[in-house]
């Protein structure tokens, strides 16, 4: 069926029915946070009394043949991908995600089934986070796209902020890197690849994890500044010396590139690791002794990749011998100059 065929209302009720056989109830994070929400979907705006403390929120939007593509991308991955990487963005602020509304713009041929498809991934996620999906809108529109709004809080009654890198911070990344871009490169062009690592790399792309745990423990542990990497990692970390006004350093053998990546790409893993973006991992910076106390605890791997330093506002790469590494332009910008 099309949504043409079915209309804007009913399909309204259709996509939150999705939801509610998951059990997914915004008021179940509400309890836990201290906030009573008492207006969910069906109303023209949802509404809740919240508690004193530090809110924070963001939206994202991923708009067909601009972000993904049909013959890659599955309804339950764009679905998944779609609320990761709002979930990312709160993770990289030290917060807890809580609420968040869903904007889908349609042309009129798009399959219901798809929409409840890109649901269900949706209300896998939302169990898993405990985030509540509390209403959204949707328009009929020339090419398909999906916003998310997400409002998040903080435990901790601290945030994570990118100006707040010091020189002689150590610089350091959780989880690994480049797989994202990988699993692009593997999806869009047919590669001979033994089905573990395309599987593996396609998941990288398609599923990533958003730190939540991790950003909300980095904060309990005395770490000021991070950033989600959404456009690539020497790129992401710029930003951070940008809004920090300070330079960093980091180490090419040091960069955390897993197994996968280096087989499928033995020569290019360490470009794709550094400018391929996606990832959604958060990198961090913080002085030693905090830098060792914060990754210890962590859930997920964390690797000490580089340092803060004194200077303008750059990223300078550099191999096991010391000698610069010289960087391909990455990072993503919409409109490239």
């Amino acid at each position: 069926m099309r949504v043409e065929e079915l209309g804007e209302f009913p399909l309204i009720d259709r996509l939150a029915r999705v939801l509610s056989r998951h059990g997914v109830s915004p008021r179940v994070p509400a309890a836990k946070s201290g906030y009573e929400l008492l207006i969910s979907i069906g109303d023209d705006a949802a509404a809740w009394k919240a508690p004193a403390g530090l809110q924070v929120f963001t939206t994202d939007t991923m708009v067909e043949d601009i972000h993904f593509e049909r013959r890659y991308t599955s309804w339950t991955d764009l679905g998944w991908k779609a609320l990761a990487v709002n979930l990312s963005d709160v993770a990289a602020m030290g917060c807890m995600p809580l609420y968040g509304v869903v904007t889908l713009g349609l042309p009129p041929d798009t399959p219901v089934e798809g929409l409840e498809e890109m649901y269900e991934a949706m209300a896998q996620e939302t169990e898993q986070h405990g985030v509540g999906i509390v209403g959204g809108d949707i328009v009929r529109s020339p090419v398909f796209f999906v916003t998310i709004a997400l409002l998040g809080y903080s435990q901790t009654g601290t945030l994570l902020t990118r100006s707040g890198a010091k020189a002689g911070d150590q610089v350091a990344v959780t989880g690994h890197v480049g797989c994202s871009a990988g699993g692009l490169r593997t999806l869009s062009v047919e590669l001979t690849l033994d089905p573990e690592t395309k599987g593996h790399l396609a998941a990288a792309h398609s599923r990533p994890m958003a730190r939540i745990a991790e950003g909300k423990l980095l904060a309990e542990h005395g770490v000021r500044c991070a950033i989600d990497l959404s456009d690539g990692l020497a790129d992401d970390l710029g930003k951070v010396c940008v809004m920090s006004g300070v330079s960093a350093v980091l180490y090419a053998n040091r960069v955390p590139a897993d197994g996968f990546l280096k087989q499928a790409f033995p020569k290019e893993w360490l470009s794709l690791a550094l400018g391929g973006g996606e990832d959604y991992e958060l990198l961090f910076t913080a002085p030693p002794r905090i830098m060792e106390r914060a990754c210890a605890n962590l859930p997920t791997s964390a690797t000490v990749i580089g340092e803060i330093v004194s200077g303008p506002p750059g990223v300078e790469v550099l191999d096991a011998k010391g000698r610069p590494v010289s960087l391909a332009k990455g990072g993503w910008d919409h409109f490239p100059r």
